[in-house]
């Protein structure tokens, strides 16, 4: 298997003065890889790159002069954004159908107020991450500057969705809490958003 699973990393550094992205082949003298397991995000090989004497050719150099650093970032920051909205899609579609399915006291639980109040609440707070999302992504198909954009994407993908993977788990019960139902993964997955980027909520 490749070096962390990877066969190619892109690995930012200063060259003259100004952040730049190199790409690395997983085989690179002097690259290194420590395992490091992360509460969620199974689906990636989460570790630590280690880089002691690294040589790499100019071709290793993404982009050129006129590259930019800041877009770059910003871009990545909206595929985390749409990962959110993604699990937090994938959360209200689980809790909706169980909420209705789960009777206590002779009716649906949804039929009761404060649940019926939290599902919407999440709905609301999934479409206003999805359209600030789409607003970011359509000033980059425009080529226009997006930077505002991508922050406040990333501000309140990071708050509301720990808050939906959180409710999510709260409206299962106790079902939240183990592993025979998705949502504990979700939330999980979730809790990377929160903290990525420096956004520890």
């Amino acid at each position: 298997m490749p070096l962390g699973g990877a066969e190619l990393y892109l690995v930012a550094a200063k060259l003259n003065g100004q952040l730049r992205v190199f790409i690395v082949e997983a085989g690179t003298q002097g690259l290194g890889w420590l395992d490091d397991p992360a509460m969620g995000l199974k689906a990636a090989q989460t570790g630590t790159l280690v880089l002691d004497q690294v040589q790499l050719p100019p071709s290793a150099l993404l982009g050129d002069t006129d590259f930019d650093y800041q877009a770059f970032i910003d871009l990545g920051v909206l595929h985390w954004c749409a990962m959110a909205v993604g699990c937090c899609q994938a959360v209200l579609g689980y809790v909706v159908p169980y909420v209705n399915a789960r009777e206590a006291f002779g009716e649906p639980v949804s039929h009761r107020q404060g649940v019926a109040f939290m599902v919407a609440n999440m709905g609301i707070e999934l479409e206003s991450m999805r359209l600030l999302l789409w607003r970011a992504a359509s000033l980059v198909e425009q080529g226009l500057d997006f930077h505002k954009e991508a922050f406040l994407a990333r501000h309140l993908c990071a708050e509301r969705a720990i808050e939906i993977g959180t409710n999510g788990v709260q409206l299962l019960g106790g079902h939240g809490y183990v592993k025979e139902h998705p949502v504990e993964r979700w939330y999980r997955d979730l809790r990377a958003m929160a903290i990525i980027h420096g956004l520890h909520l």
